[in-house]
């Protein structure tokens, strides 16, 4: 009777050499009786029969335990223990985004902004605006500003203080 086939009826190949295994994917974990130590270090990438298809796996740690088995479910008295992320199904994975915490000393300014999709509102006075429009010297800003202040309805939300704004300009 072959035990490995009941205790580990998964098969993996770690650099080509064909293995006998037990997967669990909630864990992250393969389970891989071994008699001769395998090839195997964090990064590699080992591969699990799947069907017709392949799984890659990308090892992530690595444990060897002599006698581990405790030859139950083998033949093979010793147990590696690799921790694997499955890396074949990372492109069908909806990508998430990550809350990424910056701890920032001291910040002072105006119009900061600090993170990830955030909207930024700028409220301006009007009177500011035309201050600092008329100190630029940029005629052309001057001339836009001015035809907004002139126009009836910008006018009428303004109110009387239209035409003391434009005599800045």
């Amino acid at each position: 009777m072959d035990f490995d086939a009941l205790a580990y009826p998964e098969v993996v190949f770690i650099e080509g050499q064909e293995y006998k295994a037990q997967r669990n994917m909630s864990k992250g974990q393969v389970l891989v009786p071994y008699t001769e130590t395998p090839d195997v270090g964090i990064g590699d990438v080992i591969t699990q029969k799947s069907g017709k298809r392949e799984i890659h796996l990308k090892v992530l740690d690595v444990q060897f335990l002599e006698g581990g088995t405790l030859n139950i479910g083998t033949n093979h008295p010793h147990m590696l223990t690799l921790h694997v992320e499955n890396s074949t199904s990372q492109p069908h994975k909806t990508s998430s985004s990550s809350n990424t915490t910056f701890n920032i000393g001291s910040i002072s300014g105006e119009q900061l902004q600090v993170g990830n999709n955030n909207t930024q509102s700028v409220t301006i006075n009007v009177q500011k605006l035309v201050e600092e429009v008329a100190r630029s010297n940029d005629p052309e800003a001057k001339s836009l500003l001015k035809q907004l202040l002139e126009n009836s309805t910008v006018g009428s939300v303004i109110g009387a203080g239209a035409s003391a704004l434009i005599s800045m300009l």
